[in-house]
């Protein structure tokens, strides 16, 4: 059993290794073409080099992927509650609570009020994924 997980966390690392190859080859590639010259198309590239036009798109969606998987900001959302209590009733009225903290894995933290409106919210959010 041990030498069969063995062998299999083994395969399972040198496929890992061969995409990761794969993945550097049509990186350069796709350097290559965006790089070609300005009055050439990418059709004519894609002919000059021997692959087709769809797979240098596929490459090409294939890596950016590789790219965002690498990347990955997704943040994390916690809901923090305040007992009522804890508020004095005049603090509440003037000061909203914070109703949620946005944390990124950047290090940014950002305190949302239970009175921000829809459209603030998908600004920040649209804002905070490029930071």
């Amino acid at each position: 059993m041990n030498t069969q997980t063995s062998l299999v966390a083994e395969q399972i690392r040198l496929q890992q290794w061969a995409e990761q190859i794969r993945l550097q080859q049509w990186a350069d590639q796709i350097r290559d073409c965006q790089n070609r010259p300005s009055d050439m198309k990418v059709d004519a590239w894609c002919r000059e080099h021997g692959i087709t036009k769809a797979n240098y798109y596929y490459r090409l969606r294939r890596v950016r992927e590789a790219c965002l998987e690498l990347y990955d900001p997704s943040p994390s959302f916690v809901e923090l509650t305040a007992p009522a209590e804890s508020i004095p009733a005049k603090a509440s009225q003037t000061h909203p609570s914070v109703a949620a903290a946005f944390h990124t894995e950047s290090g940014v933290t950002i305190d949302l009020y239970n009175d921000a409106s829809p459209e603030f919210l998908r600004n920040l959010i649209g804002a905070a994924s490029h930071a």
